[in-house]
C-alpha cells in the first residue's frame, strides 16, 4: 500500500509527540474525520473526541482543580470514561483508574493511597475522611454537560516525566501498591509496539476489557489514536457473548485484546466458524496462555494468537508475533525492538540458553516507582526490572514457567504449579 503525503507527514509529526494530548491533537488535525470511537452504535470522529476533551478539560477548570491533583475513574467501559482519561492527561492532572468491579477494600486502599481529590463512581463510596465524590449514574447525562462548556483549544504544558497515571496492583512484591506511569514512558510503550509492527495503521479494534487495566488502553484505545485506528467499544464480553463471531464480521474486525479466561469461554461456547478475513489476531495477555489452548482456538476458528508478555511498569517487553515466520507455538516471543530481556538466577547471574531463570527487563516505557515508597529496588542488576517470573530461552524466544511466588519447593527442587498442570 502507497502512503499519500498525508500519512507521511502525520507520520513524521506523531514522532515529535512526547505526551498524548498532543499525540491526539496530532491525529485529530491530519484526520479530522476519522471514526475513533464506536459505542452503542454512536460514532465520535476523531475532531469530535479532541473537541469533547477540550470541553472536559474547561469543565476541570470550573471545579478549581490544580495541576497533579489525582483523579479516580471507577467506571464501567464508556466514552465517558475515555474523555475524563484524556482530559486529565491534556490538563496535567494524574488519573487513577480503577477496574469497576474491584472489591470495595482495594478500592478504598486505592483511593488512600493516591490521595485523590475527585472519584467519579457509578457508586456511592463512603469514607470518614474528606473526598470529594462525584458519582455518575447517568453516564449519558454527562456527556450532555460537557457540551455546555465552550470549544476552544485548552493548552497547558506538560513535562514528559511527571505523572500521568496510577495503576492499582498487588503486584511482585505481593504488597497492594499504585505504579506512578509517566508521560514519557506512556509514549514510548507505544511507540515500541509501533517498532514491533503490532498493528497496521486504520486497524479496526473490538475492546471490551475493563479500562481501568492497562491492555485495553495500551493494544486498542492507544494505539488507536497513534495509528488513526477505529475502536468499537462494549461494556463487556458478556454484553456480546450471543452474537461474538457476527459482530466481528459485520464491524470489519481486525484485533481483539482478550485474556485466557474468556479465550477458554468463547472456546467452549462456539461452533466451529470459517475464517473471517478481516480478522487478524488476538492479543492475549494478563497471564498465561497454555500451548494447549492456543493451538486448539488457532485450529478451531482459522485466526491466531498473539501471546502477549507485559505488565503495568514496564509496558510490553514479548510478543508473539503471529505474522512472524520464525513464531513458535507456545511462547511469550521475542522481546520488543528497543526493549532488552535477560534471565537471571541468584540474584544477579544471567543464565544461558534452556536454563530457568528470572525475567528481566530494560525498556525506555519503565515506571517511575511505586506509592507508598518502601524504598523498593525496582531497578535492579544493572538497570533491569526483576518481573518476579520464570521462564526460559529458546531459539530467542522466551518460554513463561511461572511466577517465583507459586513455585513450590519438595526437597531443594523448584517445582511449577504449571508443570503440575
Amino acid at each position: 500500500m502507497i502512503k499519500s503525503s498525508i500519512d507521511k507527514l502525520f507520520d513524521k509529526e506523531i514522532l515529535k509527540q512526547k505526551n498524548f494530548s498532543d499525540i491526539l491533537k496530532c491525529t485529530s488535525h491530519f484526520y479530522p474525520n476519522n471514526i475513533f470511537i464506536v459505542e452503542n452504535d454512536n460514532f465520535f470522529s476523531f475532531k469530535e473526541f479532541d473537541e469533547l476533551v477540550d470541553q472536559c478539560c474547561e469543565y476541570f477548570f470550573n471545579l478549581n482543580l490544580k495541576a497533579k491533583s489525582v483523579v479516580t475513574l471507577l467506571l464501567p467501559n464508556s466514552m465517558e470514561f475515555v474523555i475524563l482519561y484524556f482530559a486529565c492527561i491534556r490538563y496535567g492532572l494524574i488519573v487513577s483508574p480503577i477496574p469497576s468491579s474491584s472489591n470495595m477494600n482495594n478500592i478504598k486502599h486505592s483511593i488512600r493511597l493516591s490521595k485523590s481529590k475527585i472519584i467519579y463512581s457509578e457508586k456511592k463510596i463512603y469514607f470518614k475522611e474528606k473526598i470529594q465524590n462525584i458519582v455518575i449514574k447517568d453516564l449519558s447525562f454527562f456527556l450532555k454537560k460537557l457540551k455546555k462548556f465552550e470549544i476552544k483549544k485548552f493548552d497547558k504544558k506538560i513535562i514528559p516525566n511527571n505523572t500521568a497515571v496510577y495503576y492499582f496492583s498487588s503486584g511482585t512484591t505481593s504488597l497492594p501498591k499504585l505504579i506512578k506511569y509517566s508521560h514519557h514512558a506512556m509514549v514510548q510503550c507505544q511507540k515500541l509496539l509501533n517498532k514491533s509492527n503490532f498493528l497496521p495503521k486504520f486497524s479496526n479494534h473490538m475492546s471490551f476489557l475493563p479500562l481501568g487495566h492497562t491492555a485495553s488502553m495500551r493494544y486498542s484505545i492507544k494505539n488507536a489514536i497513534v495509528n488513526v485506528g477505529t475502536v468499537f467499544l462494549y461494556k463487556n464480553y458478556w454484553s456480546i457473548k450471543d452474537y461474538f463471531w457476527k459482530e466481528i464480521k459485520k464491524k470489519n474486525i481486525n484485533f481483539i485484546g482478550v485474556v485466557p479466561t474468556i479465550l477458554q469461554t468463547i472456546y467452549i461456547n462456539s461452533s466451529k466458524i470459517k475464517k473471517i478475513q478481516s480478522l487478524k489476531f488476538f492479543g492475549c495477555g494478563s497471564s498465561i496462555l497454555s500451548k494447549e489452548l492456543q493451538i486448539k482456538f488457532e485450529k478451531k476458528f482459522h485466526t491466531k494468537i498473539a501471546n502477549i508478555y507485559g505488565m503495568s511498569e514496564i509496558g510490553v517487553a514479548s510478543l508473539d508475533n503471529p505474522n512472524s515466520t520464525k513464531r513458535k507455538i507456545g511462547s511469550i516471543g521475542e522481546n520488543l525492538k528497543g526493549v532488552k530481556i535477560k534471565l537471571f538466577k541468584h540474584k544477579n547471574k544471567v543464565v544461558s540458553d534452556n536454563i530457568i531463570g528470572e525475567i528481566g527487563i530494560k525498556t525506555p516505557a519503565i515506571f517511575s516507582g511505586y506509592i507508598p515508597n518502601k524504598k523498593i529496588n525496582f531497578l535492579k542488576n544493572k538497570g533491569y526490572f526483576m518481573s518476579g517470573d520464570l521462564a526460559i530461552k529458546k531459539d530467542k524466544h522466551f518460554f513463561f514457567i511461572d511466577r517465583t511466588k507459586d513455585l513450590i519447593i519438595k526437597g531443594g527442587v523448584n517445582i511449577s504449579p504449571q508443570e503440575i498442570d
